[in-house]
């Protein structure tokens, strides 16, 4: 088949990661794929590095005659058979020029459980113009029915989110605990994601500072940056952790991190899908995250790890000291997580649901 992705947001997240992830699978599987982006965009760059092609096309407004008739141009051109839409505003555009061009689909992918509005326009968007919606979850795929009862049930698939688990599974070297200066045995707990308000920093701090005084020697490392980097370090040196919480910065070994963390603890907001969840489960760590969005479809409480309150501190505190105070049952649920993303949250998996429907609809 002949597919194109469409995103045209500037800012590189993790629906760009998911993008990159299937596009490159499905050109190991002999799909001719490609990415339309703006120009000079990280997820363009990217997509370059790893061998796919990519039209950069300057996009103005939603509806724009120019830039629906560069889109329809575009799509006869090469013959794409499909096209998968990343916001609403590419489904807009290139459904009309879909449309223009003949011959091809547009499937709609929703990354988060943020409601549709009933307005014209997404009625005209999704009812005409998308041949399918993906939905990244069961609740996303509630949160759309819920709030757009003009959208027939039977077109919103749902799709999970995909990894490949085998480079999370292999045994753990210590490497990333040695380039943070924490010694084996030292219960390290993991967060991993943007230092901002959405992931619940403000309510995770507060938590580790009550499994801090139950584990003195515990570690806590925050991997990633965000606008909240410095009014975190000053919290620590409010409270005396400067020297427990570490804030460790951007990696791109995720992996490793994975693999030497004891726990990971996500305490979202909301989430578009919490990737960072099943990487943890397929290193075998139990999790303990919030009860929003897709995060409890991903960790089963009680028994892949803990699944508290949104904005509870206390309960989120009292669940990683529950983790920590019982190995054998932090290992068992560890194993449990492995197990459950090997059945569900496959990149294989994730890549054979995409072609099956692309196929019906092509």
């Amino acid at each position: 088949m002949k597919i194109l992705f469409a995103n045209t947001i500037q800012m590189f997240g993790g629906g760009e990661v998911w993008m990159l992830r299937a596009l490159q699978a499905l050109q190991q599987r002999g799909h001719e794929v490609a990415l339309l982006c703006r120009p000079g965009t990280e997820v363009g760059e990217r997509a370059r590095a790893l061998g796919i092609t990519v039209h950069a096309m300057p996009v103005r407004g939603d509806f724009g005659p120019l830039t629906i008739a560069r889109a329809a141009r575009l799509l006869r051109r090469h013959g794409y058979q499909i096209v998968l839409t990343n916001m609403d505003k590419e489904l807009r555009f290139m459904g009309i020029a879909a449309r223009l061009a003949g011959g091809c689909r547009v499937v709609a992918r929703r990354g988060i459980d943020y409601p549709l509005k009933n307005r014209l326009r997404y009625r005209f968007s999704y009812n005409l113009l998308a041949s399918a919606v993906i939905a990244n979850s069961a609740a996303t795929r509630a949160s759309l029915l819920r709030n757009a009862p003009w959208l027939r049930p039977e077109r919103v698939h749902v799709i999970y989110n995909g990894i490949d688990p085998r480079p999370y599974a292999a045994p753990g070297e210590g490497n990333f605990r040695r380039s943070l200066g924490v010694e084996e045995g030292v219960a390290l707990v993991g967060f991993v994601g943007q230092l901002d308000e959405r992931k619940g920093v403000e309510w995770l701090l507060p938590a580790f500072a009550a499994l801090h005084r139950v584990f003195p020697a515990s570690r806590l490392v925050m991997v990633g940056e965000g606008p909240m980097r410095e009014s975190i370090g000053a919290w620590c040196r409010e409270h005396g952790l400067a020297d427990a919480i570490i804030l460790a910065g951007f990696s791109s070994r995720i992996e490793e991190v994975m693999r030497d963390i004891d726990l990971l603890v996500l305490p979202s907001l909301w989430e578009g899908f919490g990737i960072v969840l099943i990487e943890a489960m397929a290193a075998g760590k139990p999790c303990v995250t919030t009860q929003v969005s897709s995060m409890p479809e991903i960790v089963i409480d009680g028994e892949t790890g803990r699944v508290v309150p949104v904005r509870d501190s206390e309960a989120l505190g009292a669940a990683l000291i529950e983790v920590l105070s019982d190995p054998a049952r932090a290992a068992a649920w560890g194993a449990a997580g492995r197990r459950r993303v090997e059945q569900h949250f496959t990149l294989e998996r994730m890549i054979d649901q995409l072609e099956s429907l692309f196929k019906s609809l092509a």
